[in-house]
């Protein structure tokens, strides 16, 4: 009878548990959601094989947004119906208490397998599955989604399952005794920013601590992606990238000893030591980046005429006035470069950035390149008017800071916004913006983020110039 109610106790406490993630998961779609939209102007463009625009984030974004809230409204269910069989945590069998879960699929965010034993990996068009024979464990299934955003639906799922029975197990067709990773492209894939927050840094997270030794089974496979950051994929593994949806995935069955579905992930562009392997930290991916890059400055020093990148977006939300804005920074000192990467060519691009010591833009993707800078240069965040500053500093403050970047932030003025070309001063969009965001997020999006451009006004910002110049001359 005890058990039965420390049984009962635990499964309850699981479920509020999971209430209570979901709960602030949805209380905090406002900021999420926007900061998703932010980040689709600048490499989506150019992107070959889909087009990142504004409205298109929003209606993807939007659906995400409306599974999480059906999601929290039907909890129970849920937990039931994702994980029917797997047992309690102090749930035993013959006497023996079972192993605990293999799947995290309770966190309200994204789900991660780590499976050690006899595991077979059947590849298939959107039929992926997984299999791990052991005579300790009961039967239990999981339905798994490789990517770090759950809730996304153009991604398939993996089948996990746990089973005594080696007959319901698939026979190998390729042995490999090194573990191997699943995961999967598509979902916001061609995003600069996205390639990193939702990909290459939860990548890094789950394949550092194996030195290369390991394997990647991918899912909607993109060869252009993989060929874009080819310096990093030759850094995690030694071994060829399997497409497990095309020919040499379909039918075949690879074997492991240890298999992880679904990559590990803290937050947006963060890394949480405690919870990371060999408790890794921001700066380790860094610098990771910069040996994949053969970049040669890990510290900004000081120098007579430091110089400083100013990222010159070519559709919304950029600077008007950039000669101003360059003329005005090398009257303070620096030695002013301007540039934006341009697709596909990310190895020229992070050579400029890493020589730069202060990088200056307009909220947006490009941003994602203070990942580059030497610890000890400066970002600078110019953030669009009107109420975005929350949203802005969530994407890139504490990213930066942990990587040992400084971080400044300066926000516009209404009259540095070239919406005043569009609404007179005392429109709503400038005296209650509250009210416009109010309306919902695709219209806040499509004035603030879609519409607006920087027009700076350079004597305003001059006392930024020369913070920055201070920061580099007190190292």
């Amino acid at each position: 009878m005890g058990n039965e109610k420390n049984k009962a106790h635990n499964l309850m406490s699981r479920i509020e548990a999971r209430k209570l993630g979901l709960a602030l998961l949805a209380g905090c779609c406002v900021v999420i959601f926007t900061y998703f939209i932010s980040m689709s102007d600048t490499t989506g463009n150019r992107q070959p094989y889909a087009s990142y625009t504004v409205r298109e984030d929003a209606v993807a974004e939007t659906q995400i947004i409306q599974q999480t809230l059906e999601i929290a409204g039907k909890e129970t269910e849920d937990l039931s119906e994702t994980n029917a069989n797997a047992p309690a945590d102090d749930e035993t069998v013959g006497g023996q208490k079972r192993e605990e879960p293999i799947c995290d699929v309770v966190n309200p965010r994204s789900e991660f397998c780590d499976i050690v034993g006899d595991v077979r990996v059947r590849g298939g068009g959107n039929s992926s599955a997984v299999t791990l024979v052991s005579p300790r464990r009961g039967e239990s299934r999981w339905q798994v989604l490789p990517y770090v955003r759950k809730h996304m639906r153009n991604i398939a799922r993996v089948s996990v399952l746990a089973t005594a029975d080696s007959l319901a197990a698939p026979r190998c067709t390729s042995v490999r005794n090194v573990p191997a990773i699943i995961f999967a492209l598509g979902g916001f894939t061609g995003n600069y920013y996205h390639d990193f927050t939702d990909l290459l840094l939860p990548l890094f997270l789950t394949a550092r601590e194996f030195d290369g030794e390991v394997q990647f089974l991918v899912t909607n496979i993109q060869p252009w992606w993989l060929l874009k950051y080819r310096p990093l994929f030759r850094r995690l593994t030694r071994y060829e990238i399997v497409d497990l949806d095309g020919a040499a995935g379909a039918g075949q069955v690879f074997c492991h000893p240890r298999v992880m579905v679904g990559l590990r992930f803290h937050d947006d562009l963060v890394v949480d030591p405690p919870r990371a392997p060999r408790g890794l930290a921001m700066r380790d991916f860094t610098g990771f980046l910069r040996d994949a890059y053969g970049l040669p400055r890990g510290r900004a020093e000081r120098a007579p005429r430091p110089r400083l990148l100013l990222v010159a977006r070519n559709r919304t939300r950029r600077f008007v006035n950039l000669p101003e804005i360059a003329a005005a920074a090398e009257r303070v000192g620096f030695e002013v470069v301007r540039g934006d990467a341009k697709f596909g060519d990310v190895a020229a691009f992070v050579g400029v950035v890493n020589s730069c010591d202060v990088m200056v833009g307009v909220h947006g993707a490009g941003l994602t390149n203070f990942l580059f800078l030497p610890e000890k240069a400066v970002l600078v965040q110019v953030v669009p008017c009107c109420g975005l500053e929350v949203m802005a500093a969530h994407t890139f403050k504490r990213p930066a800071e942990d990587a040992g970047v400084r971080y400044l932030e300066y926000s516009i003025a209404v009259e540095e916004s070239t919406l005043l070309e569009e609404y007179p001063r005392e429109h709503p969009v400038f005296t209650e913006p509250e009210s416009v965001h109010r309306r919902g997020f695709y219209e806040m999006a499509e004035i603030y983020l879609g519409k607006q451009n920087v027009r700076l006004d350079v004597d305003r910002f001059r006392p930024v110039f020369l913070r920055a110049m201070e920061l580099l001359h007190h190292q």
